[in-house]
């Protein structure tokens, strides 16, 4: 299902079944009283010793790797299990509220007869799973992962995750808005149906950052018209087509949300600036947005620029 170029190979520990020690050449010291081969999931261990390549998206840290070990452990000890989610969630990169972001691993199964009890893993049963692959990882259809989010997430996080799904964030969209729609027609019954209908009404191609999803439905909120992901200026200055983070198209308005990274790394401080440039040069009035930024008087100045007030 995926098939970027923003993947690399990283080096994993092997995990194996405690029941293959002895073939693999662990002996039962290395087991017990060493760290050689410290436990992933109740019966399934890692060798530091030994190690194996695969395929890891480029922005992966500790918590995603952690996630995919402990995913393909699972899978060794029952092969007929598939990320769920949150825990398929974070394997896709999606934004996720830190009350999500834990190691509590998420799996389903159409296995009616399997179960699981080892602590802080839930198994969900059921016929609904479309089966997935994501840099070799056994996960649930990107699309039925958002629906079962529903239930779990407020409105605007939920907008943000799918704003990621349908987006370019980590490498091509995977999935499109017309798969959730189709989803929501089918199923009538549906925990958070409503609040997941206004979610797919909200969600947009496009978007780069949860800041930017953010941004958006709270210019909403408050009552401004929805700002354009991405508005195409023509540029002289650039010599073609720039695009800034939103912005109001009649009242050549740009909205750019500046993240700390944008501040930390030269490279994208320079960018920034250079595309700032060019849309002053273009007649536009851009608007920087940070994590400190006062609200209050950022929608005074939209309903100024719009003449709004």
């Amino acid at each position: 299902m995926y098939n970027s170029r923003m993947w690399e190979q990283r080096d994993y520990p092997r995990l194996f079944r405690v029941g293959q020690a002895e073939e693999l050449g662990i002996s039962r010291h290395h087991l017990l009283y060493t760290r050689r081969c410290p436990i992933v999931l109740p019966g399934v261990r890692m060798d530091r010793d030994t190690t194996e390549s695969l395929r890891t998206p480029e922005w992966a840290d500790s918590s995603w790797t952690g996630d995919s070990l402990r995913l393909r452990a699972a899978r060794l000890k029952f092969p007929n299990v598939l990320a769920d989610d949150v825990t398929a969630a974070r394997i896709f990169g999606w934004p996720l509220p830190k009350s999500q972001m834990n190691d509590h691993l998420y799996l389903c199964t159409t296995d009616r007869n399997l179960r699981i009890r080892l602590p802080k893993v839930s198994l969900r049963r059921t016929q609904h799973i479309v089966p997935a692959h994501w840099l070799d990882l056994p996960v649930l259809m990107p699309a039925e992962v958002f629906i079962r989010l529903g239930a779990r997430l407020s409105l605007d996080d939920l907008v943000k995750a799918g704003d990621a799904g349908v987006g370019n964030w980590h490498g091509p969209p995977q999935m499109c808005i017309d798969d959730l729609n189709s989803i929501l027609e089918s199923r009538r019954r549906l925990q958070g149906r409503e609040k997941l209908l206004e979610a797919v009404r909200l969600i947009r191609p496009g978007v780069d950052s949860p800041q930017e999803t953010g941004l958006r439905l709270w210019a909403i909120k408050v009552g401004l018209p929805e700002p354009t992901v991405h508005p195409q200026v023509e540029s002289q200055l650039a010599r073609g087509t720039i695009e800034p983070d939103l912005g109001y198209e009649d009242a050549k308005l740009a909205l750019e949300y500046d993240s700390d990274l944008h501040r930390e790394s030269t490279e994208q401080w320079t960018r920034d600036n250079e595309r700032d440039e060019a849309l002053v040069d273009a007649g536009w009035t851009v608007l920087k947005v940070t994590r400190k930024t006062d609200y209050r008087q950022l929608e005074a100045k939209i309903r100024r620029k719009l003449a709004l007030m």
